[in-house]
């Protein structure tokens, strides 16, 4: 099983959080055809930039995974998130090791 997530800064404020969903999470959700929640970070104290938000989506396989990353709308996530990268930390976890 493998997971992206997408951990929001605290440096995001709500208008720009809005924006990172419209123009970047979109394009995930259509590429790989599910809806992605988010949640709040409760507790993040220790971590020296506290996360206010996190988005994760779940695929069965690397292989899932890099079709749709490499899908027209997983292309244009890709594009989209670099516009956010001072405010997203993301992480791309393997669970099969």
């Amino acid at each position: 099983m493998y997971k992206i997530l997408l951990m929001i800064k605290d440096s995001a404020d709500d208008e720009l959080i809005k924006h990172f969903r419209d123009d970047v999470i979109n394009h995930l959700e259509k590429a790989a055809g599910v809806k992605i929640q988010f949640g709040n970070v409760d507790g993040a104290k220790l971590n020296p930039e506290p996360y206010i938000k996190i988005y994760e989506i779940l695929f069965k396989t690397k292989d899932e995974m890099d079709k749709v990353l490499s899908s027209p709308d997983g292309k244009k996530f890709n594009r989209n998130l670099t516009g956010f990268i001072q405010h997203v930390s993301v992480f791309f976890i393997d669970y099969g090791v």
